[in-house]
């Protein structure tokens, strides 16, 4: 590859794109062979049932801005994650999960700056450059190593750096982003509930609850089951969603019968276009419409599990801040549900 084509391959394509603005590219490389995107998409999820469609990354910038949309791309046995649009805000958490047993790069900016361009193996960052993409600050526990990285980046102005930072990942990836890739249909990744703050692999539920998680292992499916439906028809009721989308889903699971894909996609664009600004406060000080959110989420996510055999809790987490006022007493409901 010759870095020097690839800058000027980038610097071409943010003339025609709105790259130079915002844009963050990932490539997962792992040494035991092939990364499954539904694996990855579950891990941006914190372990909850993903959602993944078909669009074009251009029209996928224009949804909801407080979701996130991540376009994975196969290059040899890599990973690459792109993100079009809106950039994901729970970096530790991102780089943490994603580099488990693993290595990534990842380089990212937005609007407002945040430049940044890092490679991170098992949650420890072993190279990294920060704001302003300043390479006489770099930082990691492995920049020796990094040596031709670092001199990638040494360009003129900021605008050629994001070029060569997007070299540098055409470097380790393989893949070069171009203008008719962004114009194709694409899988894309819908991710409405990041990895909260604080969160280990492989589940957010259980990181916050353990001891409920643990239990809910032990559960018969049959009650597992029955829990998770009478969750889906609480949080209806709470929260004004018994809507078309979700009876349509929730009648077909109960029945025993799996929901057809356009079933799906409608029930993931209603939830998702109720999103609101991250919350990381006290469910009970948080608007009415950002807790109406959550109990889509979990409605989502327990159908999901429901239509898989209801192993997944994940629904279990947002349903814990919709039902704020009453998850006391229901936590204990769930942990009297009697173990095999």
């Amino acid at each position: 590859m010759r870095v020097d084509a690839a800058i000027s391959h980038y610097l071409e394509l943010f003339d025609q794109t709105w790259l130079a603005e915002s844009v963050a590219w990932t490539v997962i490389i792992a040494d035991d062979g092939p990364i499954e995107v539904h694996e990855i998409a579950t891990t941006l999820s914190g372990g909850a049932p993903p959602e993944i469609w078909e669009d074009t990354p251009r029209i996928a910038t224009d949804h909801v801005t407080s979701t996130n949309h991540f376009v994975p791309v196969r290059s040899g046995s890599h990973l690459n994650l792109i993100e079009p649009g809106v950039i994901h805000t729970n970096t530790a958490e991102f780089r943490s999960w994603l580099s488990a047993g693993r290595r990534i790069w990842s380089t990212s900016w937005h609007i407002k700056g945040g430049e940044t361009l890092v490679c991170v193996e098992n949650g420890e960052v072993l190279f990294g450059i920060g704001e302003y993409f300043e390479t006489e600050r770099s930082f990691g526990s492995g920049v020796a190593a990094a040596q031709r990285e670092l001199e990638i980046m040494r360009q003129p102005s900021l605008r050629e750096q994001k070029a060569a930072a997007l070299a540098v990942m055409e470097l380790h990836s393989g893949f070069r982003l171009n203008l008719d890739w962004l114009d194709s249909p694409q899988q894309v990744i819908t991710v409405d509930q990041p990895i909260p703050p604080g969160a280990t692999p492989p589940s957010a539920f259980a990181s916050a609850e353990p001891e409920l998680a643990a239990h809910l292992q032990n559960v018969p499916l049959a009650a597992r089951t029955s829990l998770l439906i009478h969750l889906v028809e609480q949080l209806a009721d709470n929260y004004d969603l018994r809507i078309p989308q979700v009876t349509t889903v929730l009648d077909q699971v109960r029945d025993g019968n799996h929901p057809i894909p356009r079933e799906w996609r409608d029930l993931t664009l209603e939830t998702t276009y109720l999103a609101q600004d991250r919350w990381f406060g006290r469910p009970g000080d948080a608007a009415p419409e950002w807790r109406r959110w959550q109990a889509a989420i979990a409605i989502r996510h327990a159908l999901r599990s429901l239509d898989t055999g209801a192993q997944n809790l994940e629904s279990l987490l947002s349903a814990r801040n919709a039902l704020y006022h009453v998850w006391d007493s229901l936590r204990e409901e769930i942990l009297a549900l009697p173990e095999t």
